[in-house]
């Protein structure tokens, strides 16, 4: 799932911040390195050689940066001249919110004089673009940087080029309250400032969606979970997708018809009865436009069914790690099921991303599309509940061999059915397991009697058993016997005094060899 921070956490507000401006700097050098690195981008000098330097440190192993000094992610210094620009009109400078500028006096002296040389580039027209000597040298470091956090990072694609984020308030429904920003300030402003009294999660936002027809989409997925040791999830082989009302842009935040594909929020749109069933597809319809696209498969051919081969498993296996993470956390109860709403974004690389897991999901029949789909769906619900797993009828649940045996489930497909029956036989084990303890007395370290340790507790080893010292001297003789030696039939090798000749075992010098 895209990576999201709780507000309500201090740590996870830093880590936040650290992350909108780690991205905020690729962004500016990914926006770069596709313009090519010209005088159109706008930025000055200044301000790309800041993300260069911040982006190179994210490239380094952390091996490798252990016995260096521990630095920020992103100086205060090269913050200043990073976030003066504006990253959907580039060359653009931003101006500054009064938060700031109250804040800018504490700045220590040498951000001060960064922050003012930003502000002298942006003043000066000859500083807004890199110097043409320069020019390619820099575009060259700045590409190679791109593409290696392309290869480290696995959200290199939805980070996007303006570092857009979405908040989220908790205990709403249907859209409510959802708010989409690319300034730090007025993030922090809504989750940790005037609107701290809600609790708000940020989420980064999917910026290179799969559009169709000009449109973006999510998925509506639905999930029976009847049982939760062990687990029983069913996954109901139909779904549906729900369109954005209006056409996709990134550069229009506010236009909240083009980023939210809620239909509590479409219907309020001008013209939406008369294009209400326009805003949902069947699975089928997903899987027939899918299918159009003739996307590559990676071993260079022709993926036939991108839903069944990609899409789909993709989202049996989330759906699967997402329930067993809360597997631990929630108290089971007998004859007791709950359906899930699972929201899933397809990028236009075809990776599936979870956005969010609702409980008690909308059942209404809002669209043609719904009218029919619910329907079987909940009738399928009842025979899984009823006819499978028996709820009512019994007071244990049956024990059946899934995944070979016949279930009257419908369209409800149960997730990793030989797990479920390998751990079905183990309930006795699981009901003992809590009755397990550890008996014993704690033994208590004695203090080094005199002579033991001449040289205090931070003494050295011994040579012989050293843990340093025994790892050096197995790599001297790994060493030592990985020195190639030459040897030739007769019983050849090489002349210890003269690495160039050869010497023979046969005391006439020459060579024998049966061949000749």
């Amino acid at each position: 799932w895209p990576r999201c921070y709780d507000f309500t956490t201090p740590v996870q507000v830093r880590n936040f911040v650290e992350d909108f401006k780690l991205t905020t700097c690729l962004c500016m050098l990914r926006r770069f390195v596709l313009d090519g690195g010209s005088e159109s981008s706008g930025w000055p000098r200044v301000a790309i050689e800041a993300a260069l330097a911040v982006c190179k440190r994210r490239c380094v192993d952390v091996d490798d940066a252990l016995d260096e000094a521990l630095q920020p992610a992103v100086s205060e210094s090269e913050w200043q001249t990073v976030s003066a620009w504006s990253l959907k009109h580039p060359g653009k400078r931003l101006k500054p919110k009064p938060r700031e500028a109250r804040e800018s006096p504490e700045a220590s002296a040498t951000d001060r004089a960064t922050a003012s040389t930003a502000t002298g580039a942006a003043s000066s027209e000859a500083a807004a673009s890199l110097e043409s000597a320069d020019e390619a040298s820099v575009l060259a470091e700045a590409t190679a940087v791109v593409e290696a956090l392309r290869k480290r990072l696995p959200q290199f694609g939805l980070d996007g080029l303006q570092n857009i984020w979405v908040l989220k308030p908790a205990g709403k429904s249907r859209g409510r309250g959802i708010q989409l920003s690319a300034r730090l300030e007025n993030i922090l402003d809504v989750g940790v400032g005037k609107g701290a009294e809600s609790r708000w999660i940020a989420q980064k936002y999917i910026e290179n969606p799969l559009v169709i027809q000009g449109k973006k989409f999510d998925i509506r997925q639905w999930v029976l979970v009847t049982r939760w040791n062990p687990l029983a999830a069913w996954f109901y082989e139909d779904c549906y997708c729900r369109f954005s009302f209006a056409d996709y842009d990134p550069a229009k935040l506010k236009n909240r018809y083009a980023h939210l594909t809620n239909n509590s929020i479409s219907k309020h749109a001008d013209s939406f009865e008369e294009q209400r069933d326009e805003t949902m597809w069947h699975s089928s319809m997903l899987q027939a436009h899918l299918a159009s696209l003739r996307r590559e498969d990676g071993k260079g051919g022709i993926m036939e069914d991108p839903w069944l081969e990609l899409v789909q498993p993709r989202m049996r296996q989330i759906v699967q790690q997402s329930l067993e993470s809360a597997q631990d956390a929630i108290l089971p109860r007998s004859n007791s099921f709950e359906l899930f709403g699972y929201d899933f974004m397809v990028d236009d690389d075809l990776q599936v991303w979870l956005i969010e897991v609702n409980s008690s999901p909308d059942l209404s029949s809002s669209t043609s599309t719904t009218r029919g789909l619910v329907k079987d769906m909940v009738e399928d619900l009842v025979k899984v509940v009823v006819d499978v797993e028996k709820f009512g009828l019994r007071q244990s649940r049956p024990r059946r061999k899934w995944g070979s045996c016949r279930t009257a489930s419908g369209r409800f497909q149960l997730l990793e059915p030989q797990r479920r029956r390998r751990e079905e036989k183990f309930g006795r084990i699981r009901k003992d397991a809590g009755q397990l303890s550890v008996q014993g007395a704690s033994l208590k370290l004695r203090r080094p009697r005199r002579g033991e340790q001449p040289g205090g507790p931070d003494q050295e080893d011994a040579p012989q058993f050293s843990a340093v010292a025994l790892l050096a001297a197995a790599e001297v003789e790994a060493a030592n016997d990985e020195q190639p030696t030459l040897e030739r039939r007769g019983g050849s090798s090489i002349n210890s005094g003269d690495p160039g000749e050869l010497e023979s075992d046969d005391e006439s010098g020459a060579s024998s060899n049966e061949d000749d």
